[in-house]
């Protein structure tokens, strides 16, 4: 592969490692130069940002039949020595359209939910509480009820590009405590 060189050309690296999914490996480009092509060899160490974090204490909220949101909590820990950034959330298309990350916030005096457009950071050994009226991974287009005593199996996404699926039992959000 033939590439110019730029400032940007470390960043373009560690991209690459990441999409193809290599970590602790090496990888060779051909840059070139003004009479030759010289062969640069870097080894990169690309984090799994997903292995380091411990998810307890997850649920979804029992939803009425014809709802078109519902909403899941977690807690998230980072056992890591790095902090990660939780960028997105999905569920199998049969569940529902739409997945976001979510906060509950005070505007003019009114509680408001907002994207979180750029993820969730979780510093090394913190931990996050998704619950309700705070954080909280969104469920739009919902295609039918989440009922009470099933299952719902959410995936994770971080920065890097690695995944974490949990298992999300669906409870009566009344008889939850917090």
């Amino acid at each position: 592969m033939d590439i110019k060189a730029s400032s940007t050309f470390p960043q373009l690296l560690l991209g690459l490692t990441v999409f193809f999914g290599m970590s602790h490996s090496a990888l060779a480009v051909n840059l070139p130069t003004t009479q030759q092509k010289t062969t640069l060899v870097v080894s990169e160490t690309v984090q799994n940002m997903a292995k380091n974090v411990v998810v307890s204490e997850q649920w979804a909220r029992a939803t009425f039949a014809l709802a078109k949101a519902g909403a899941a909590y977690m807690t998230l820990q980072n056992k890591g020595d790095s902090q990660v950034q939780l960028v997105s959330a999905s569920v199998d298309k049969s569940v529902a359209g739409v997945v976001e990350l979510h906060h509950t916030k005070m505007a003019d005096g009114m509680m408001q939910m907002q994207e979180l457009s750029d993820g969730v950071l979780i510093a090394q050994n913190e931990t996050v509480k998704f619950v309700p009226g705070g954080k909280h991974i969104m469920l739009m287009g919902l295609e039918g009820p989440l009922n009470a005593g099933e299952e719902l199996n959410i995936t994770l996404t971080f920065a890097d590009g690695s995944q974490l699926s949990q298992v999300f039992p669906i409870k009566d959000g009344r008889k939850v405590s917090m």
